[in-house]
């Protein structure tokens, strides 16, 4: 339920509900070497370049020297897209990796003033667990500043916000899940396409 202003000190009315809003995204999973690593997107942080003396002379270099703010990717639907779809494109058009949505994760909620209107929003956001199908993180669109596979630990400590790290950390058991069963269909694949072999190197 949105919450409600409480009057200012004047006995004025409360303001107007904030406005509901949508986006959708997903956490894309791989395994490598035995271990999980998700897909991250980061933004430069502002700074200014008298903040520190590292930061070079020029606008791009304080630029790449200021630090990364980690998100999960996500955007808003367009029109006639089902929450999934808007969540599979915005993912690619973020990374640059092309995924295949495997299962809802979990939403989160927050609100907050949009900077070109001003106007105060309830937002929640939509969660899909994702796995890859080709592409590649060279090919992300200009939303983010960088975009990179992390451990799955790692990942835990660079996110910026609680609640999208709450939706890594819930994201586990499903990945478990689909890792299990993809080790039962690779051992199925092994069993079926076994050859035995006779004398002389025949199928028996």
């Amino acid at each position: 339920m949105a919450a409600v202003a409480a009057p200012n000190d004047y006995g004025a009315a409360p303001g107007p509900s904030p406005a509901p809003a949508v986006s959708a995204g997903g956490l894309v999973f791989r395994e490598r070497d035995g271990r999980i690593e998700t897909l991250l997107c980061a933004r430069h942080r502002p700074v200014c370049a008298g903040d520190s003396p590292d930061l070079g002379d020029s606008p791009g270099d304080a630029r790449d020297a200021a630090p990364l703010s980690w998100r999960l990717p996500k955007g808003t639907p367009e029109p006639g897209e089902s929450i999934a779809q808007t969540a599979q494109r915005e993912v690619q058009e973020e990374t640059g990796v092309r995924v295949q949505v495997l299962a809802p994760i979990a939403s989160i909620r927050y609100c907050f003033v949009g900077h070109a209107d001003g106007v105060h929003y309830d937002k929640t956001v939509y969660f899909y667990l994702m796995a890859p199908q080709g592409g590649s993180t060279a090919d992300h669109d200009a939303e983010f500043d960088v975009v990179e596979w992390r451990p799955y630990a790692d990942a835990l400590e660079l996110l910026e916000y609680d609640n999208e790290r709450n939706v890594l950390e819930q994201a586990l058991t499903l990945i478990e899940s689909y890792r299990a069963e993809s080790g039962r269909v690779e051992s199925g694949r092994v069993a079926s396409g076994r050859v035995e072999s006779g004398p002389g190197g025949g199928r028996k």
